[in-house]
């Protein structure tokens, strides 16, 4: 390992050798692209020499693709660097520190950001430009906080809920909340596998109530449950096992229905003249069960 000597210079772009080229998250490049060109280039990237007895170009990329694609995006020709004078193994070893150390915080530790900074008085704005990113977002964020919704602040980190989405569902009763999640299916804000993410964390808020704690207040002391406490976990308990009883009863009506249309179906031999001859032959066993005697070759 050669010892680096460290310089600041602005380096011409198209002298710049990506000899590692990642791909990048479209969001997140178009973040860095928009506040380079708002506020300039705040940290610069990292390079080394390289010889260029071979015709290379005379500088290879160690930190900084994402800056230095938004840069030449934005139409500049140099860029501000540190130029190391480190061998090929060294900094590839740099680049593998600085990409683990920019990896994305959890939600927990962005809500504990979050947090801290608005109990020290701090803006929406201003936390956002300590984050890096937009003061909506922190406002958002700061919203769901003081609501006690962490699972639905999790679910939006996670990218299985729009925030604006979770925020919106934190201001509403069970009913309507369950309104806006089907409103944001057809509006192709949830889909797939997501609507059943937010479906349960809707269950669970239901079962376990809405506000849960406020991390902005003070812990309080558990009290004693008095008996309207008991009452209304009662009421909330009773009211959880009557829509299970309900969606149980439906789908058991759905089953009947679905097995009353197949019962009819396979007794039309156009119908199972069509299955043999699309080469559908197999089917469940529960439905097989409803066949006319002789199967589909009958």
């Amino acid at each position: 390992m050669t010892k680096s000597n460290q310089s600041v210079e602005m380096i011409p772009i198209d002298q710049i050798f990506i000899a590692n080229p990642r791909l990048r998250n479209q969001k997140i490049h178009k973040t860095i692209t928009d506040s380079i060109e708002q506020i300039g280039l705040k940290r610069p990237i990292t390079i080394r020499r390289v010889s260029s007895d071979n015709g290379e170009l005379p500088y290879a990329l160690v930190c900084g693709q994402g800056r230095l694609e938004s840069c030449k995006e934005l139409g500049q020709t140099e860029i501000a660097a540190l130029v190391l004078d480190v061998d090929e193994k060294t900094a590839h070893l740099m680049s593998i520190v600085e990409n683990v150390a920019r990896r994305n915080p959890r939600a927990s530790e962005t809500m504990e950001q979050v947090r801290a900074l608005k109990q020290r008085g701090y803006t929406d704005a201003e936390i956002g430009a300590k984050l890096g990113c937009t003061a909506s977002w922190v406002n958002n964020v700061a919203n769901l906080l003081e609501r006690g919704e962490k699972r639905l602040l999790a679910a939006a980190e996670a990218g299985h809920i729009p925030l604006h989405l979770a925020v919106s569902i934190s201001r509403v009763d069970d009913s309507e909340a369950q309104q806006l999640l089907l409103e944001a299916y057809e509006n192709g804000d949830l889909k797939g596998r997501k609507v059943t993410i937010v479906r349960k964390i809707l269950e669970q808020r239901s079962r376990s109530g809405k506000q849960g704690t406020n991390i902005f207040s003070r812990a309080q002391k558990n009290k004693p449950m008095t008996s309207e406490d008991l009452m209304k976990i009662y009421k909330r308990d009773v009211e959880m096992h009557k829509r299970i009883q309900k969606k149980s009863e439906f789908t058991q009506q759905s089953l009947l229905l679905v097995r009353q249309i197949f019962k009819e179906l396979f007794a039309t031999k156009e119908f199972r003249s069509l299955l043999r001859k699309e080469k559908l032959t197999s089917v469940p066993q529960p439905l097989a069960d409803l066949l006319p005697q002789g199967g589909l070759n009958k």
